[in-house]
C-alpha cells in the first residue's frame, strides 16, 4: 500500500512540475513576442512619420519652384509625393496588421498568465495535501 502512495505521489508531483513549467515557459514566450511586436509597431510608426515629414516638405518645395521651372520640378516632385503615398499607406497597412497581432499576443499572454496562476494555486493545493498525507503517515506509525 505505502508503496502505490509513494508511486501516486511521484506522479502527482511530476504533473504539478511539468504544469507549472510548461505555464511559466508560455507566459515567457508570448511575453517575449509581444515585446517583440511593440518594437515592430514603434518602427514602423517613425519610419510613417519619416515619410510624412518628406511628404510635407516635397508638397512645401513644389509650392515653391520657380516658373521656368515649375512643371518638370512639378512632374518630379508629384512622383515622388505619390510613391511616398503609397509608402505611407503601405506602411498604415502593416502598422494595422502589426497591431491586430499584438492585440492576440496580449489576448494570449492574458490567458496564460491565467493559467499560470491556476498553475501556482494548484501547486499549493497539492503541496497542502501532500503535507496532510505526511502528517497521517506520521500518526499512523
Amino acid at each position: 500500500m505505502n508503496k502505490e502512495i509513494k508511486e501516486k505521489l511521484k506522479v502527482l508531483q511530476d504533473a504539478r512540475r511539468d504544469l507549472v513549467r510548461s505555464t511559466k515557459q508560455a507566459h515567457v514566450k508570448l511575453t517575449r513576442q509581444r515585446n517583440r511586436l511593440i518594437a515592430d509597431v514603434k518602427r514602423t510608426n517613425v519610419r510613417l512619420k519619416r515619410s510624412r515629414e518628406q511628404l510635407r516638405k516635397k508638397s512645401e518645395r513644389l509650392a515653391r519652384a520657380s516658373k521656368t521651372t515649375l512643371k518638370k520640378t512639378r512632374e518630379d516632385l508629384e512622383s515622388q509625393v505619390a510613391t511616398l503615398k503609397e509608402s505611407i499607406a503601405a506602411g498604415k497597412v502593416e502598422m494595422q496588421k502589426m497591431r491586430s497581432d499584438l492585440a492576440l499576443v496580449r489576448r494570449d499572454l492574458a490567458d496564460a498568465r491565467h493559467h499560470l496562476s491556476h498553475a501556482l494555486h494548484v501547486d499549493k493545493a497539492i503541496a497542502k495535501v501532500g503535507n496532510v498525507m505526511a502528517k497521517k503517515r506520521v500518526l499512523r506509525k
